[in-house]
């Protein structure tokens, strides 16, 4: 098993190899001898990621996949597998989401999925070894990003999460996108990573940046956070700059200059639907005022 060190070193090289002796293709236990992790996924539109994924998952008691509407071959493909127990539940938000299918698991542990992740030997091994100790009620441990099956040649670092715990020590506090999970209790470390895999075409990341800009400006907006005209005029340069020159996506080429130009344009959509939703309020509030005093003013048809 290759430890976190030697996915390092293979980090401006060839990746294939590395990828294909860390991801957990663990043979199938029986029901007696599997362990004891509800695994938790929310999906829409996921045929593609969890024929993938699912099969690495066959050494779990459960897999729970809350679903909230998708139109591909999503749950046909989940019911394939027989530790899987689908759950339909309409969106209201990542948090909520989550939230939800956590509450479904049974196990003593739970792990949390997304449908285009994977686990790493390193990653199993560490987590049977959480549950055997029994002397932390977490693991947290890097998440490596594969963009189309390759390491950005950056040095940003990688995310690190929580994402195996003890069920019941853990919640999502309200949030549209970009959940967080919160931990009560003892939190272990570990080198030992999942593999993130973002095989988006760069309209499809443009997408994506627009639909969570919204979620995020309405996250902001009900925190009490404005956005001013210094927001807008300088919040793309910046998060271009400090994507591109700060987090060092100038060694990936032409890849990285489209990494930091979505991640601008992320940032900047951000404020800018911020600052619209302030407008829509201002004028709510402006028509709710002239109706209370009666100085509503009513445009009269036009003839013509």
């Amino acid at each position: 098993m290759k430890s976190l060190a030697a996915y390092q070193e293979g980090r401006n090289g060839p990746d294939a190899t590395w990828i294909a002796a860390a991801e957990a293709a663990v043979p199938a236990r029986g029901p007696s001898t599997a362990l004891p992790v509800s695994v938790y996924l929310i999906t829409r539109n996921e045929a593609g990621n969890l024929k993938r994924l699912l099969p690495t998952l066959a050494q779990f008691a459960e897999v729970i996949i809350v679903d909230c509407g998708s139109t591909d071959a999503t749950l046909e493909v989940a019911r394939q597998f027989t530790n899987t127990k689908i759950a339909f539940r309409a969106w209201t938000g990542f948090s909520d989401q989550k939230n939800h299918a956590l509450s479904l698991c049974t196990q003593p542990w739970v792990l949390n999925l997304d449908a285009d992740e994977a686990l790493t030997h390193d990653y199993l091994a560490a987590m049977q070894q959480l549950i055997v100790a029994d002397n932390a009620d977490a693991l947290l441990g890097p998440r490596i990003l594969l963009r189309w099956g390759k390491r950005s040649r950056s040095f940003a670092k990688d995310d690190m999460l929580v994402r195996c715990f003890r069920r019941g020590a853990g919640h999502y506090p309200p949030a549209r996108v970009h959940e967080r999970l919160v931990i009560n209790g003892n939190t272990v470390t570990t080198t030992a990573c999942l593999l993130h895999y973002e095989n988006l075409g760069f309209g499809e990341r443009v997408q994506k940046s627009n639909q969570y800009s919204q979620l995020k400006a309405e996250d902001k907006f009900a925190r009490g956070a404005r956005c001013t005209l210094a927001h807008l005029l300088l919040v793309l340069p910046l998060a271009f700059i400090c994507c591109y020159i700060g987090k060092g996506y100038v060694l990936d080429g032409a890849a990285g200059i489209l990494t930091s130009m979505n991640h601008a344009y992320y940032n900047f959509m951000k404020y800018a639907k911020l600052w619209e939703l302030q407008q829509k309020s201002a004028m709510q509030t402006e028509d709710a005022i002239a109706v209370t005093t009666g100085q509503a003013v009513v445009t009269a048809p036009v003839a013509v």
